[in-house]
């Protein structure tokens, strides 16, 4: 059967399908043209009612595509000349790859999974354009196709004439957008560089989709050649977007797995469970899981009357000796959160985490986007952060907090979401922790970042029997057995949290807010005495509300009760008391966590600058030996620290030092 009568059997067939099987479907579209104007076909379905025809669509879709617009128009008396519905088809069979998707699937209709990486700005492209003859200024009217090029009408029918003039204004435009999307991240091998494809995106289609969603795209592998190099590239012609699981309110959910998501809400160990069922194949580290299972959940978001956001998401730093699993940990969570990014601060630039400035197809400028924004409304986990340029880092200041990213860029100024919670691991500098440090000299991240993390962990290595051996033994028993014992199954817990987070909005109770007041009362005022340290501040509140409000989420309750308020407390004191706890005080000081110089500090560098000054009347310059000497009679200070403290007063510009072994104040 040649290509003509191919087509006419198509028209015939589609005229049959749309007035049996889709008869409804078509009239309810009718009703709601021009508000929406596309018919969605299930491939399914056209393939049991014929499934030659079926096929003939893999193949020759361009034909069969017109094939079926023409066919609708055919059946239906109502329809006026000039309404055009798209036909577009869901849930095609043949879903490939992107890596596969090379020149032997030229012409034909596939279907691709990826996440759309960047979107250009709408354009209008011509569909039909009207030309006017030079010669004897009669109009032509000219089908374009989705090529870059104007086609012209050869010859003029009534003057022969070669030459025609484009009307622009009189022609007729459609909408057009390209957008590019990359395989997505979980198909990756190691070492392997995503695949990405260009789309181009037509009609009704255009604006609806944004950096980070993941989708399945349905359309024709078409080839263009770029007039610069000569070389031909490939792009998707789009014609059904369906949306994937991206996020955990996304996931669709069956009446049995509500009814097993409830049955487990109410198991009075429901709290326990979870955690163990985080990371399981990592032994211990019990308060880290606690935390990231809160995490997972997440805390209730606000939104004020005068337009302030407050995040629900929490942030937490693990920091670690080497080799204890904190790597193995974050991915765990990128795989268990449906939407979720990882990536290695080594590796990662401000313009990936954030969003890039990069040329489009056409030479204008675009946002491609980074981590933080391709993690929207999920997790992004970020291993080694503390490898990472410090000009890279500042990228995360604004997106730890306001949960936004504004961009100024190629003279594009844009602001977009980045409502995700980050959960990031970093080394100390010195490969081993050191709890008389603070945490700010330990690990290479600036007191901001250090102070915008709602938990900061810090997991030792130390020798010790009874837990080596037990650890020995997990470790031993994963590998000769390679499966683990669940508390909950992945993909349960998975849903468990998706119903939480989509439908569970806990708020607090009167008791809850008394027992989070007295807390934040009570350990304030361990820090009202001239000279003591700040405990904590209003940062560690907020952090503590939003734990007790996803402790709430977990046991799906809808308000959070004194027992959320006191778990959220422990945690965030056990937390506290091993990175904020002085060892010469004694008292926990939220400078020592958030980066700052501790009370304790700032109280020795006064001690020395008033003994240097006490001295300067006796000597000009004083002599550093006789300045150790004073400071270790009088106030107990060792050498080390009086160098320690020294080094510090010359890097804040407050002494310097004339000659070798001497030391001068240096006046306000």
């Amino acid at each position: 059967m040649n290509s003509t009568n191919k087509t006419k059997a198509s028209l015939a067939q589609f005229e049959e399908f749309f007035s049996t099987i889709y008869k409804d479907d078509v009239l309810e579209i009718l009703e709601k043209y021009p508000d929406e104007r596309s018919l969605t076909v299930n491939y399914e379905d056209l393939e049991k009612f014929d499934p030659d025809l079926a096929d003939l669509l893999i193949t020759k879709p361009e034909e069969v595509i017109a094939a079926s617009q023409k066919a609708i128009k055919n059946i239906d008396p109502l329809m006026k000349e000039d309404m055009k519905l798209n036909i577009r088809f869901e849930n095609l069979t043949n879903n490939i790859p992107l890596s596969d998707l090379l020149s032997e699937y030229i012409g034909n209709f596939v279907s691709a999974d990826g996440i759309v990486r960047k979107t250009d700005e709408i354009r209008p492209r011509i569909e039909t354009a009207k030309f006017e003859c030079r010669g004897c200024a009669r109009i032509q009217d000219v089908e374009q196709n989705s090529g870059t090029r104007i086609i012209e009408p050869s010859l003029c029918p009534d003057c022969g004439g070669r030459s025609f003039r484009l009307l622009q204004e009189d022609s007729k435009y459609i909408d057009t957008q390209s957008a590019r999307m990359q395989e997505p991240l979980e198909n990756l091998s190691g070492g392997t560089e995503p695949k990405q494809m260009l789309m181009v995106l037509e009609n009704d289609l255009v604006d609806e989709l944004n950096p980070g969603d993941k989708v399945r795209i349905t359309g024709i592998l078409k080839t263009f050649r770029e007039e610069r190099s000569g070389k031909f590239k490939n792009y998707i012609y789009v014609n059904h977007i369906e949306p994937l699981e991206q996020e955990f309110e996304e996931l669709e959910l069956s009446e049995e797995d509500e009814e097993k998501i409830l049955e487990l809400s109410r198991d009075p160990h429901i709290h326990d469970k979870i955690i163990n069922s985080t990371a399981p194949s990592i032994k211990g580290h019990r308060d880290v899981k606690e935390a990231i299972a809160l995490q997972l959940f997440g805390g209730t978001v606000q939104q004020l009357e005068d337009g302030t956001r407050l995040r629900g998401d929490l942030h937490i730093l693990i920091v670690g000796d080497p080799g204890i699993g904190k790597s193995q940990i974050l991915k765990y969570v990128s795989k268990l959160a449906p939407r979720s990014v990882y990536t290695s601060g080594k590796g990662t630039s401000g313009a990936g985490l954030t969003a890039a400035a990069v040329r489009d197809e056409l030479g204008g400028w675009s946002l491609e986007a980074g981590a933080l924004v391709l993690g929207d409304q999920g997790n992004v986990c970020v291993d080694e952060l503390d490898k990472m340029r410090s000009e890279d880092r500042s990228a995360l200041h604004e997106a730890l907090e306001q949960q936004t990213v504004s961009i100024a860029k190629a003279g594009i100024m844009a602001t977009l979401n980045s409502r995700c919670s980050v959960l990031a691991a970093a080394n100390p500098k010195f490969g081993t922790f050191d709890q008389y440090k603070t945490l700010a000299n330990q690990i290479d991240l600036p007191s901001p970042i250090l102070s915008r993390f709602d938990l900061i962990f810090v997991i030792e290595d130390k020798p010790d029997v009874e837990k080596d051996r037990e650890l020995a033994q997990h470790i031993l028993k994963t590998h000769q057995y390679s499966n683990i014992a669940y508390d909950i199954e992945p993909e349960l817990l998975r849903k468990y949290i998706a119903y939480a987070r989509k439908n569970i909005h806990p708020v607090l109770t009167d008791a809850a807010n008394k027992v989070l007041e007295e807390f934040y009362v009570s350990v304030r005022t361990g820090g009202m005495e001239e000279g003591t340290p700040v405990p904590i501040t209003p940062r560690q509140l907020e952090a503590t509300i939003r734990l007790a409000e996803a402790s709430a989420k977990l046991q799906l309750k809808n308000e959070v009760e004194a027992s959320d308020a006191h778990r959220a407390i422990s945690l965030q004191k056990r937390c506290l008391e091993k990175i904020g706890m002085d060892p010469d005080t004694g008292k926990i000081d939220i400078a020592r966590v958030e980066g700052r110089t501790p009370t304790s500090e700032r109280d020795k560098m006064r001690i020395v600058q008033q003994a240097i000054k006490a001295l300067e009347e006796e000597f000009v310059d004083v002599p550093v030996n006789i300045l150790k000497e004073h400071l270790a009679e009088n106030h107990d200070m060792s050498e080390e620290k009086t160098d320690e403290i020294l080094r510090t007063l010359k890097a804040k510009g407050l002494t310097y030092e004339p000659r070798h072994g001497l030391v001068r104040l240096l006046e306000d």
